[in-house]
């Protein structure tokens, strides 16, 4: 089907940017469009002309579009293919009052201390998945329980029954 046009305005952009598709497929059947950037392949049914625009997000750096007329039983296809470059990343940075940049350090330092500790130990604790959020519990509690023993022997047993009440109480809660 040499009279099938299938055009792009755009042959390089960068993620997020929009291109317009614009087709013609005289005397086909139907027609579709398949988009596929490398993660993921879209097929859409299209009428036989006109134009659609696309935002291009995610790519592997390119994205396949491909149109396809179907005539008397036959298929007929046109590629074209989009260079997609990734959005730039830019580093967020601190400014006191003036305006000027202040440095991590600078910026740590400013911080009274204890906020600038439990800031970053509430930060980091969030971050645990509940499993690891448990074991890091149950290790502080053997932890005092055994720093304890060493002043005490009986301590040690003390500790451990606390420490398997705790997993009781755990168990039963769940």
């Amino acid at each position: 089907m040499e009279r099938m046009t299938f055009t792009i305005d755009k042959t390089t952009v960068t993620e997020g940017d929009v291109v317009e598709v614009r087709w013609d497929c005289p005397g086909a059947e139907r027609a579709e469009l398949m988009l596929d950037n490398g993660f993921k392949a879209t097929t859409l049914p299209l009428e036989l002309s006109g134009s659609k625009r696309f935002r291009l997000h995610r790519s592997k750096g390119r994205t396949r579009l491909v149109i396809t007329a179907y005539v008397g039983g036959k298929r007929f296809s046109k590629t074209l293919r989009v260079k997609v470059k990734p959005i730039p990343v830019t580093r967020a940075e601190t400014v006191d009052h003036r305006g000027r940049r202040v440095g991590r350090l600078k910026e740590w330092l400013s911080m009274p201390k204890w906020q600038s500790w439990k800031a970053r130990y509430r930060q980091g604790w969030q971050m645990l998945t509940p499993e690891k959020r448990l074991a890091s519990r149950l290790l502080m509690i053997l932890g005092a329980v055994l720093l304890l023993a060493t002043l005490a022997p009986i301590l040690l047993l003390l500790g451990l029954f606390g420490l398997s009440m705790y997993l009781m109480w755990i168990l039963m809660r769940r």
